[in-house]
């Protein structure tokens, strides 16, 4: 009997542009042969969008238990291959059974696209791969022949790398579709001696169960040579950084211009085979000593070179203090600390350090500081969870006359230990629900798992449902990852709520529907109960509420004052009348604007006084976001945000929330979701947005969730980028929060393709990638910026979102890199006491 399961599908009726149901039945095999399965049923299928397993139910006859798991892989900008699991408790005839998957796109437009892609297997997932036949050429230089040559096949967001031998034919699984293909340089480690490569044909079809052949040949051999600059431990300058210079003699052409940190190497690959170049470290002055290197002159030649500057290799010099004054540091402190206030002071020509106590006082700078206008560091402190701010003026003019003074603030701000959330600044990611989610979230060695509650997962407005299916698998899924991590780590699940959805704007019309606000409020005590339920003796916290994204910034947006008249009583009287919820509606509750941010806090806290819960605000709230392109002071921004909230109430009485919520924009900044909208963040507009969560905790002195944050990366010159790599979801965030050493510096390290991409709807942003840049210049990607979020009022990040590049596969790009960059942070994560 053949093994080949037939089927008939059809689109179910009412589809539309937004939504639509594929149909599968009379699941059979090939000759007639009815279908037994003693586990599950295997399936693949394409979607225009995103499938969850709550969107599969199948039905069959007899009866039985089916629990569906799906996962997704985007394939280009409007297809999904989607892989699930009808799993049965046991063995069941899918004879008379029915199929019905949701599916949240447009299955009007070419439906047969749909219908007809599915494929099943029995107690097996389905093999739909062809085979690639690889020939590679052998090498034509001997210092090549013992590498492996990379083949990259490219569909959209799906990317299929092998590596084969050389000199031989090699068959390699690839799924179905329609490819590019790349063929990586050929390179030995040190990028001395490389060879092109060129994949013939550039695009193939991959058919399932068929052969396809691709060939790979070299072009000419090039040598290069390469440096390792290697700064040493250098201990009277072990906070500087080094600006590195590397310049051709004669043509005086700058071959590599990079800063480095104390301790570190930095390697400069495919310089030029043959010449002589001056390695320079350019002189620097700390507190009125002049510190210098000599210049090392080395001969290319196609090999690794090392090139080290050492302690013993410096040179110091005294500068001369001739006019230079004296200058006090006044520090004024609500607390004092057993700890120290590092300060600097830069000018064009001379820095300065000094560390303060930090409680009130008056110091002198050791040394003597010459006139001129000065740029003004002070690092806050983190002491027992507590941030404590340093506030001071951005830049000082210190006059000969000895009259100026620096005057610095020390006052106490948020306390980052958060109910729910671990000892240490941790990061989590949105989940889609899919097969893969819970193997991805393991290996990020994630704190936390957030998901959009409900049916709509924005309050379900329209309806009062009774059973919330998103909370109860974001809930059963972090308990399902904590048990896999070897370290006993809890993962707090997070839901994102809504009693009012103004994402979309208009927020008076949304404020006056009483029948929707009752609903949605009714909806947020359904996901409470369900977590209320799970409490436990490791469990005190069972989950967490990030409430109401948009609010906020929507009414500030719109000008709405803290008095808009609005019926709250009512709605939140027919919530807990739907839930036999016995609880007096205090008579703060008034019918206004104000009165109804009290009662979302005053219901959560009712209902659920064991959830940890966050208001968003939105860096849009003072009426649009392109600030973060331009001067204007980032402080003011935070103030006119911060003090929006509290007229609303967000901070009073016992019912506060725990944490506030900072959102941006959830997509990834090389997509023209992103930049057509407006948002496309370089070194520093990050720096800028996370300047904005500093201000806004420091005021408010409240602990702060970066939300929905983009881990994306920038792909480097070595990284293969479609020439249309919209969908392969590249981006910046992840490169500045994480790090990025291949970038360093120097954004010539990042791929031409990205750099070159254009903008046409945002002034702001610039005419290129470049420009956002080079803007930023000088920039230093080479450590993680989450180095310095504690001294930021923040306690927690969240990456990633429905449509954005976070910690799961499924969405967004599917490369593991933040997946391992957060597996290496939690090997040492930063402590939120100091």
């Amino acid at each position: 009997m053949s093994t080949r399961i037939l089927y008939d599908a059809v689109v179910g009726p009412g589809a539309n542009e937004y939504y639509g149901t594929l149909v599968v039945s009379n699941i059979h095999y090939d000759g007639g042969g009815v279908v037994n399965i003693k586990e599950f049923l295997g399936v693949e299928f394409l979607s225009p969008a995103t499938v969850a397993a709550t969107d599969i139910n199948a039905s069959t006859s007899p009866w039985a238990q089916v629990n569906p798991e799906a996962s997704n892989e985007q394939i280009d900008p409007t297809t999904y291959s989607v892989t699930a699991k009808l799993i049965v408790e046991s063995g069941v005839s899918w004879a008379g059974a029915t199929i019905n998957i949701g599916i949240n796109g447009d299955l009007t437009k070419g439906p047969d696209r749909y219908v007809t892609s599915f494929v099943f297997a029995a107690d097996a997932m389905p093999d739909t791969s062809g085979t690639a036949n690889i020939d590679c050429a052998a090498s034509s230089d001997k210092a090549l022949d013992s590498l492996q040559q990379a083949v990259t096949f490219t569909m959209g967001g799906r990317v299929v790398s092998v590596t084969v031998p050389l000199g031989e034919t090699t068959p390699s699984k690839v799924p179905p579709g329609t490819y590019a293909v790349t063929a990586a340089d050929l390179a030995t480690a040190d990028e001395t001696t490389a060879a092109t490569a060129q994949a013939s044909p550039s695009s193939v079809t991959v058919v399932a169960g068929e052969t396809v052949d691709v060939g790979v040949t070299y072009g000419a051999v090039a040598r290069y040579s390469a440096i390792d600059v290697t700064i040493g431990r250098i201990s009277p300058l072990e906070k500087e950084q080094f600006l590195v210079r590397v310049v051709e003699q004669g043509s005086g052409k700058k071959l590599a211009e990079f800063s480095s940190p104390n301790n570190h190497t930095t390697s400069l690959r495919r310089l030029p085979p043959s010449g002589t170049v001056d390695v320079s470290v350019v002189g620097t002055t700390l507190n009125n000593v002049q510190y210098s290197f000599d210049n090392k002159t080395e001969e290319l030649s196609p090999s690794l070179i090392r090139v080290s500057f050492l302690e013993g290799e410096l040179k110091t010099s005294p500068i001369d203090i001739t006019g230079f004054a004296t200058l006090p540091i006044v520090v004024t402190a609500d607390v004092t600390l057993d700890a120290t206030i590092s300060v600097r002071l830069t000018s064009d020509t001379l820095v300065y350090t000094q560390d303060i106590k930090a409680e009130s006082s008056t110091t002198d700078f050791a040394a003597p500081v010459g006139p001129g206008i000065y740029t003004v560091q002070a690092a806050g402190i983190l002491d027992k969870g507590t941030v404590y701010v340093v506030n001071t003026a951005a830049n000082l003019t210190v006059t000969q006359d000895g009259r100026t003074a620096l005057r610095l603030t020390l006052q106490r701000g948020a306390n980052l230990h958060v109910r729910g959330f671990p000892g240490f600044l941790s990061f989590g990611g949105c989940s889609d629900l899919t097969a893969g989610n819970e193997a991805d979230f393991v290996a990020a060695r994630a704190s936390s798992i957030f998901k959009h509650a409900g049916t709509d997962g924005a309050g379900d407005s329209g309806t009062f449902l009774t059973d919330d299916q998103a909370t109860r698998q974001t809930i059963a899924l972090a308990r399902s990852v904590e048990a896999q991590l070897a370290d006993g780590s809890t993962v707090l699940p997070v839901m994102v709520s809504y009693t009012c959805n103004m994402s979309g704007g208009n927020p008076a019309d949304h404020l006056q529907n009483v029948d929707g606000l009752a609903r949605s409020f009714a909806n947020l005590i359904l996901s409470l109960n369900l977590a209320n339920a799970t409490i436990d003796d490791q469990h005190p916290v069972p989950a967490g509420c990030v409430i109401n994204p948009g609010f906020i910034g929507a009414c500030q947006q719109d000008g709405l004052s803290a008095g808009y008249r609005m019926k709250v009583r009512e709605p939140l009287t027919t919530a807990l009348d739907y839930w036999g919820v016995s609880a007096e509606i205090p008579g703060s509750v008034t019918e206004d604007l104000r009165g109804y941010v009290l009662a979302v806090n005053w219901l959560i806290r009712t209902v659920a006084p064991a959830v940890t819960f966050g208001w968003p605000v939105n860096l849009w709230g003072v009426g649009a976001s392109t600030w973060v392109y331009q001067d204007d002071d980032v402080a003011d921004a935070a103030q006119q945000t911060g003090d929006y909230a509290k007229t609303l109430g967000v901070f009073d009485g016992d019912n506060m929330p725990d944490f506030l919520v900072v959102d941006r924009y959830e997509a990834d900044d090389f997509t023209v979701r992103a930049y057509g909208n407006g948002y496309c963040y370089g070194p520093r507009e990050w720096g800028r947005f996370f300047d904005f969560c500093a201000a806004l905790s420091a005021r408010l002195r409240f602990p702060i969730m970066p939300w929905q944050i983009p881990s994306s990366w920038t792909p480097l010159t070595t990284d293969t980028v479609n020439d249309d790599f919209d969908s392969q979801h590249w981006g910046t965030g992840g490169s500045y929060i994480m790090g990025d050493a291949g970038i360093n510096s120097d954004y010539r390290n990042i791929n031409p393709k990205i750099l070159a991409l254009r903008f046409s709807s945002s002034l702001e942003m610039g005419g290129t990638a470049e420009n956002i840049f080079t803007r930023a210049e000088p920039f230093d990607l080479t450590d993680p910026a989450y180095a310095h979020f504690p001294l930021r009022g923040i306690f927690a990040v969240l990456l990633g979102g429905g449509a954005t590049t976070g910690i799961v596969a499924s969405v967004g790009n599917p490369q593991p890199w933040v997946r391992d960059k957060l597996y290496t942070y939690m090997e040492n994560p930063i402590s939120l006491n100091e």
